[in-house]
């Protein structure tokens, strides 16, 4: 029979003796009737009304009592590891040598709490635990202790002392088995983790049950013997990925997710840049419909280009197109020039196909002709940007900001699929009905969508920001270094592009169409055309020395029946298109005569009179071009027939009349007008002026036997009207 004291059964309950004498005078205990020095009784264990719980604390207290472990704290440091290892049983190797070395210092300060305790005086408990605690924690009362475990309070060593009680007196309770089982004793071989790892780091992401079916499996089919749970799987990879993120998010998710998760990232010092020092371009796909112009229907992620101050972060030039091309990224360049006043110094690019094309970068044929791309011709130099590396391009973050208008527009349609508006889910009909009597099915025009996103451009630049503009508003900075401004007519003339083309007959072929000037005539030979990519109604043409030519301009397509079905206009277009062919015919034949008379024929000649052949042949005068007048009346005649009814087969170019408004006039229909009004005598002296400059220029050279001919018969018409006139006066 098992018999205990009132001290020592309140020792095993975790109890005051207090507590003890109320209960057993309230559930009437039974006692030895002994009497106990310093009060109390004596109780039968065996008799007590105890519960499960308390009858397991009171048989741990037995196992282990008090005076034994109070003289096992005391004993010099080699005889207390002794006793400790034999109180715990062999439970010391659930935990790490560090957890068992702050253990036996825990046990050390609470041996020395708990005397001290011992030797304070009746009603002095609360002053000696706070004198204790000060004594400690100063750091020179146990400095070896204090080393080890830090500041301590008197509740947490009285916290100390109930686990120690409650678990029967064992010290080895104070020891922190906390995480035990996760310090590389998962019992997982190399084997194991090699098959899992195998299994779990694949690209197509499989979830973690799903690698560990498959693992076990292999596993079985190797003979691998006691393959652990999931769980324990779980865990042995949560300590990997924590070491090797870098190899678990490459493999899963490919190098992108690297480069954004893992790899070092590089930090710019925007103090050092001032505005338009680099500006940044990039295309962004509108996540609202837009109406395409070009087919009259509404579309959806038209790309915007964007060109942004890296400096003020001000957005400037910007155009919206069906899709990121050449033509887009140019208007929007110009754009930004013209905004900022001044040429950019550095224009950091997207590295896509449009931003890298040739009318940007140039090519080797007109790097050899002395042309470069239009960056280099505006005197501006490139970055572009790695490959998967967004976060380089400031404007990437903008356009994350730039998401807040389209949220406002009816037509948005959500910046991802997850953030799609539920109108376009599947199952909504009530949404779709909803969205459908507000706003139908309305969409932006383009000019509206301009109109919305420069606006927003206004506000978002008086917005205050952080960061490097240190609470200023990107308007602020950006109007501290915008330019001076720029020549538009520079700016055009730099960005036009460039191509080589080779003239044939009907002018210039470029995209499908052909470009014709009369400075074209007779030539065939390589040429650099500019054109401007807004703008592609003329063509500037250069020769292969970089000289001006001239500007063409499109060849009107004619109607096929003009003089038949055609109106006033078709009919003046095809009488323009036969003089201008006649005038080349009469130009050729002038040429093809010139050259005969001065170049064939001496030639021939010479070389006839040296085989002996024309030795007695007098020398041929140059033949001189006759004039017929009866034909030249009925050229006349026919003009007068053309006047009231055309016919296109007869037609023949009229002399210009003296009524007609010279200053709509040019070129060579300019200097047959004045050789009229030369003839006639009512030349003056600023109208001889021009004709003097135009016989300077090289289209006079090419056109003088024309215009010889034409002064001919400007003076026999003169000579017949005046004789009519004289006869109607007799």
């Amino acid at each position: 029979m098992t018999t205990l004291k009132t001290r020592e059964l309140a020792e095993a309950l975790g109890v005051s003796r207090q507590a003890v004498n109320l209960r057993a005078r309230t559930q009437s205990w039974s006692t030895t009737g002994q009497r106990v020095r310093g009060g109390g009784s004596i109780y039968n264990l065996e008799s007590l009304p105890l519960t499960k719980d308390e009858i397991r604390r009171v048989n741990g207290w037995l196992r282990c009592r008090e005076a034994e472990k109070l003289v096992a704290a005391t004993l010099p440091t080699s005889q207390r590891e002794e006793v400790l290892q034999e109180s715990t049983a062999g439970q010391a190797q659930l935990v790490s040598k560090r957890a068992q070395e702050k253990m036996r210092f825990k046990a050390d300060l609470l041996a020395l709490y708990n005397r001290a305790l011992a030797t304070a005086g009746w009603g002095n408990k609360v002053t000696a635990r706070l004198e204790f605690e000060q004594a400690y924690n100063s750091g020179l009362g146990w400095p070896h202790l204090y080393e080890q475990l830090g500041p301590v309070s008197w509740k947490t060593l009285e916290a100390w002392a109930m686990k120690v009680r409650k678990h029967g007196n064992d010290c080895f309770f104070l020891a922190d088995k906390r995480g035990a089982h996760l310090r590389g004793k998962c019992g997982l071989s190399e084997e194991q983790t090699e098959i899992f790892l195998r299994c779990v780091l694949r690209p197509n992401s499989p979830r973690i049950s799903e690698a560990y079916r498959v693992a076990r499996a292999v596993m079985e089919q190797k003979g691998v013997q006691e393959i652990q749970s999931e769980a324990t799987y779980r865990r042995w990879l949560q300590r990997w990925k924590e070491h090797n993120y870098h190899l678990w998010v490459f493999a899963r998710k490919g190098a992108k997710a690297w480069n954004d998760q893992c790899a070092m990232y590089l930090e710019r010092n925007m103090d050092l840049l001032n505005v338009g020092d680099v500006i940044v371009a990039d295309g962004h796909n509108l996540n609202f419909e837009i109406i395409n112009p070009w087919t009259g229907k509404a579309q959806n992620h038209m790309t915007l280009i964007l060109f942004y101050d890296m400096a003020s972060n001000m957005p400037l030039g910007w155009e919206i197109m069906p899709t990121e091309n050449t033509a887009a990224i140019s208007s929007a360049l110009r754009r930004a020039v013209l905004r900022l006043a001044k040429y950019p110094r550095v224009i950091y690019l997207d590295n896509g196909k449009a931003f890298k094309s040739r009318f940007f970068r140039g090519s080797k044929s007109f790097d050899e002709a002395g042309y470069a791309g239009l960056y280099e011709r505006m005197g501006c130099q490139t970055i572009y940007a790695w490959p998967y590396h967004g976060q380089s391009k400031t404007v990437e973050r903008f356009f994350g900001t730039f998401a807040e208008l389209e949220r406002l527009i009816p037509g948005y349609t959500g910046t991802s699929i997850e953030d799609k508006p539920p109108r376009m889910m599947r199952g909504e009909k009530l949404h779709r009905k909803i969205h459908e009597q507000q706003f139908g099915n309305r969409c932006l025009s383009l000019e509206e969508a301009h109109t919305l996103i420069a606006y927003w451009f206004d506000e978002y630049a008086r917005r205050p920001q952080r960061g490097h503009l240190e609470g200023k508003t990107p308007m602020e900075v950006f109007a501290s270094g915008k330019g001076p401004g720029v020549d538009r007519a520079e700016l055009i003339w730099l960005m036009m592009s460039l191509e080589e083309k080779t003239i044939h007959r009907n002018g210039v072929t470029f995209r499908g169409e052909n470009y014709y000037h009369p400075a074209l005539y007779g030539r065939r030979h390589k040429v650099t055309i500019r054109y401007d990519l807004q703008d592609t109604s003329s063509l500037w043409i250069l020769d292969q020395q970089g000289e001006l030519l001239c500007e063409a301009t499109k060849v009107e397509k004619l109607h096929p029946a003009a003089a038949q079905l055609g109106n006033e206009a078709d009919k003046e277009k095809l009488r323009q298109h036969i003089a201008l062919k006649r005038d080349q015919e009469k130009q050729a034949a002038a040429s093809a005569r010139s050259l005969l008379n001065n170049e064939i024929l001496p030639a021939h000649r010479r070389q006839m009179a040296e085989l002996g052949i024309l030795q007695d042949q007098p020398e041929l005068p140059t033949p001189a071009p006759k004039f017929d007048l009866e034909q030249q009346a009925r050229e006349l005649a026919a003009l007068e027939v053309i006047r009231e009814e055309p016919e296109i087969d007869d037609y023949t170019p009229e002399l210009v009349d003296e009524s007609i408004d010279l200053e709509r006039l040019s070129g060579a229909d300019l200097y047959e007008a004045l050789i009229e009004r030369e003839a006639r005598g009512l030349l003056t002296s600023a109208q001889q002026t021009k004709m003097t400059y135009y016989e300077a220029s090289p289209e006079f050279a090419m056109l003088k036997e024309h215009f010889e001919e034409y002064r001919l018969k400007a003076a026999l018409m003169v000579s017949q009207s005046t004789g009519k006139q004289q006869e109607q006066e007799r």
